[in-house]
């Protein structure tokens, strides 16, 4: 075992929250020595993600974009459809602002690098295995093939994805695992009768039941379909997923020539933020610290946008602007107010529809489509939503076409409460 020498900051994980936090600190203070250390051989592999992000939260993290629409985006995406187990649907519009797709691996390896341009410097293939915080220092148990080495550090930044298991091995509560759901997509070529600037998500028990399948357009032959089903029903994810392709009276008609030309797998995050995301000289970042969103599972803008408040604090903890513990604290305080009232609400509305029966599903795009969903959530932020979608809900036109459905809503509600 090799011992090295103490480093100011060190970051776990090259995601994008862990490599905006290493950009953050090191444009906040170029003297500063910071570490990120990624466990795979290469940032951005393997891949876990259906690439489909809101542009302008791209662009507030600081991704220019040249460098986006060049080297990163794979389609531009206008508009979104929500289908009905019985096949019925709505469609929103957006008008304001777009969503792209993208090559997920080159988001992650672009922010990696402008990490390392400010002064980060990123290990891949070092695996940390244990985290223990002993005479005011962090120090990590790291394993490189077949080596193992300490590393000390004044602040230590978690940014090691949903499972946290390294922040609840120190203490911290981490997020909700009965709400991690399994999930699988398949990149699929020659495809055939589709809008390829329309993404679509899919509702019913048949489809993904507790969460939804999609169909994401990269091309007008190319796209990226999956599907994330609730934890009961994990060892059934693939199964699911070849019945979307073949079975479904929409999608079979598209993937009857198609091949799978990649697959991907992971789990999608639904179970809304960390009550707490901090120790003495620690701050926990995004899926780690709940920063995704329950409804869609997504979280690259949001957990960069807290990965880069994390880097800004522990520069200044070392600058001495705030002692450890007060530095730590003002992170959650800063990232609780931007985003844990949006995060929470989206966090209840997952409780509320993952085990709707397919005939309620069917009557809420009825109601949507009625009610005209599509003029209330045009302008709403796509990273935000859950506050626009709650207002659409308690609209009198919308509580009294749903009275019907209430008690099925709030007995889904109090089963997803209860997990």
């Amino acid at each position: 075992m090799r011992e090295q020498k103490k480093i100011d900051i060190a970051i776990i994980g090259a995601g994008p929250s862990g490599s905006l936090a290493g950009r953050q600190a090191s444009v906040n203070n170029s003297d500063l020595s910071i570490a990120i250390f990624e466990e795979h051989k290469q940032v951005g592999s393997p891949t876990h993600c259906s690439g489909l992000i809101a542009l302008e939260g791209l662009l507030n993290l600081g991704v220019n974009r040249n460098i986006i629409q060049k080297k990163i985006m794979v389609n531009e995406i206008k508009r979104a459809r929500f289908v009905a187990p019985n096949g019925n649907s709505f469609q929103i519009d957006r008008k304001n602002d777009s969503l792209v797709v993208l090559n997920r691996k080159s988001l992650d390896q672009y922010l990696a690098m402008s990490s390392e341009r400010a002064g980060a410097s990123i290990y891949t293939n070092h695996h940390v295995k244990e985290i223990n915080f002993d005479r005011n220092k962090w120090k990590l148990l790291i394993r490189q093939g077949k080596n193992t080495k300490k590393i000390f550090c004044d602040i230590l930044i978690s940014a090691e994805g949903s499972k946290a298991r390294l922040a609840h091995s120190v203490g911290l509560y981490r997020p909700n695992q009965n709400w991690l759901f399994p999930a699988i997509q398949y990149e699929m070529k020659g495809l055939v009768d589709f809008e390829p600037d329309c993404s679509e998500l899919f509702f019913g028990n048949n489809v993904a039941p507790g969460f939804f399948g999609w169909f994401i357009p990269l091309n007008e032959e190319s796209a990226r379909i999956g599907i994330a089903v609730s934890p009961v029903h994990s060892g059934k994810t693939r199964l699911y997923l070849e019945k979307f392709l073949h079975k479904h009276s929409v999608i079979k008609m598209r993937t009857k020539k198609a091949k799978p030309v990649n697959s991907y797998g992971g789990f999608v995050p639904a179970s809304g933020p960390v009550k707490k995301t901090f120790l003495e000289q620690f701050m926990l970042v995004g899926d780690a610290a709940g920063q995704s969103k329950a409804t869609t599972g997504g979280g690259v803008n949001i957990g960069g946008y807290c990965g880069r408040l994390a880097g800004k604090y522990a520069s200044k903890i070392i600058s001495k602007d705030f002692t450890p513990l007060q530095g730590c604290r003002e992170y959650q305080k800063q990232w609780k107010s931007c985003f844990e009232p949006e995060l929470s609400i989206m966090k209840y509305l997952r409780r509320a529809i993952s085990y709707l029966p397919d005939n309620v599903w069917n009557d809420l795009i009825r109601i949507a489509k009625t009610t005209q969903i599509d003029n209330s959530m045009k302008s709403t932020d796509i990273d935000l939503h859950g506050s626009g979608l709650l207002r659409y809900a308690l609209q009198p036109k919308v509580i009294t076409k749903g009275l019907k459905l209430t008690p099925q809503v709030c007995l889904s509600f109090f089963r997803g409460f209860l997990i």
